[in-house]
Parts: C-alpha cells; sequence; structure tokens
C-alpha cells in the first residue's frame, strides 16, 4: 500500500535549529525506512520546515510508527494513495489515448 506524507513542524522545534546540522543526521534518518517500511521518494521544502514523501509499507501502523518521532515537532498527515500509473496499465489502458 502506498501512503504520501506531509510532515511539518517549525523553527522552535526543528532539531537542526535546536541542535546543529549533526543532530539532523538522526532526525532524517527516517528518509532510510526500515524492514516494514520502504520510503520511494523524500523531499523537502527547508524555508517552510516542511517535508513530503511517498512511502509503501503493509499497514499504516508501520507508517505510524516510522514517523512516531516527528509527532512532537508538529503536524504529520499520512493519507494512502493509489498507484495511478499501475491502476491505469492494470486496466489495460496504458498507451491508449
Amino acid at each position: 500500500m502506498l501512503f504520501h506524507i506531509s510532515a511539518q513542524h517549525d523553527h522552535s522545534t526543528c532539531t537542526r535549529v535546536l541542535h546543529g546540522p549533526e543532530a539532523a543526521k538522526s532526525g532524517q534518518a527516517w528518509v532510510e525506512g526500515n524492514d516494514a517500511v520502504e520510503v520511494i521518494g523524500a523531499w523537502g521544502h527547508p524555508v517552510s520546515h516542511r517535508s513530503f514523501a511517498v512511502l509503501k509499507a503493509g499497514t499504516f501502523e508501520d507508517v505510524a510508527s516510522l514517523l512516531e518521532f516527528h509527532l512532537a515537532m508538529g503536524p504529520v498527515e499520512v493519507l494512502p494513495v493509489s498507484d495511478n500509473v499501475q491502476r491505469r496499465k492494470d486496466m489495460g489502458y496504458w498507451g491508449e489515448r
């Protein structure tokens, strides 16, 4: 199952601002995923302290566990999404206009 993630914090909870660039290493370790969650892609907009990602996992709980550290920093939105490219291929429409 695919999930779209949007997570935001601000300067008052930012690991990098509070503890320096070295601390940001551990704060961004989630982008490597874990045994239950594959990170398809992760992007950031540093100016707004916002991150976006697409993850693949078996359950919502697996995703929530990976991102639990962020809950004290700011809001995290986890949305299950469909792979529309794969869906079109599965329906036999790929290449048809």
